[in-house]
Order: C-alpha cells, then structure tokens, then sequence
C-alpha cells in the first residue's frame, strides 16, 4: 500500500472465495502492461456485503528509489478515493498491484505491508504483456497472505 498511518475498518472477512467483475480484472491486467517495467498499484473498489470487486480505481506509484520492484500509493489519492466512496454503498476491498517480470506472488515486502483481511491482488507482467493474476487476502496486519480462489463473476 502506501505510508497511509490510518486506514478505515477492514471490509467483512470474505468467505475463502474473492469475486471481481471481468471489466476490473482486464483493467488492472491493461494497467499493468502500461506500467511495465514498472510496479503499478491501485484500489479494489466493491460491496463488502457482496464480496464483489466491481471496479479498481489506479493511482500513481510514488515509488521513487525502486519503481520497478517496489510500489508506494499516495496517501492523498488514497483519501480522496475513500471520501468519494463514502456516502455510497462502495467501499476499498484492497488494493493490487503488479510484478514485472516475477509469479504473481506476495513477495516479503508486500506481506511485511498488508492488512488484516483486506484482498490483494497481483498480476505478473512478464516482458510487457500481462500473465497470471492471483488474489489473496491477509489473515493478520503483516500476513500471512493466503491464496484464495479469484472467480470472475
């Protein structure tokens, strides 16, 4: 994620199943070509009490030092997401982001940086075009990530 120091509640726990829409899985696999050789990142944006991703919002990686292995959202974009979300029935699932060139695996960093219960997904982009996309969700504040079933609905 980012340096965000405070975060909202985490959504509902999901029920060992993440579910996304297929338009959000193709932009978070488009946006991940885009970046590459660069890390991406974005929000998951859905109802917690569907368990439903419904669409990704992209933010910048403010990453500077290690754009390409490392990613870093801006609290700003972040915040002002969350306020546009907050008088509906939206809220932020979690956040994903690619791996240029590597599995679509959490990688000790992004497990060191995760929240309880928030769904993480990682598309591997391997020489610019986008390859597997895994979800996972973290089971404690700084993991364990586990692997969870990613139904496009």
């Amino acid at each position: 994620m980012g340096g965000i120091s405070e975060r909202a509640s985490p959504p509902d726990p999901h029920g060992g199943e993440v579910k996304i829409r297929q338009d959000a899985l193709e932009k978070i696999r488009s946006h991940g070509a885009e970046g590459f050789p660069h890390e991406i990142c974005g929000l998951l944006i859905g109802r917690p009490s569907e368990n439903l991703i419904t669409e990704v919002r992209p933010v910048r990686n403010v990453e500077m030092q290690n754009p390409e292995v490392r990613y870093l959202i801006d609290d700003k974009e972040d915040m002002r997401i969350r306020k546009e979300l907050y008088k509906s029935d939206l809220d932020v699932l979690g956040y994903y982001h690619s791996h240029p060139n590597h599995p679509a695996q959490p990688s000790i960093f992004d497990t060191e940086r995760s929240w309880e219960s928030y769904v993480y997904v990682i598309v591997s982009v391997q020489d610019g075009r986008p390859a597997d996309v895994n979800a996972f969700i973290a089971q404690n504040d700084r993991g364990p990530m586990v692997l969870e079933p990613l139904e496009v609905a």
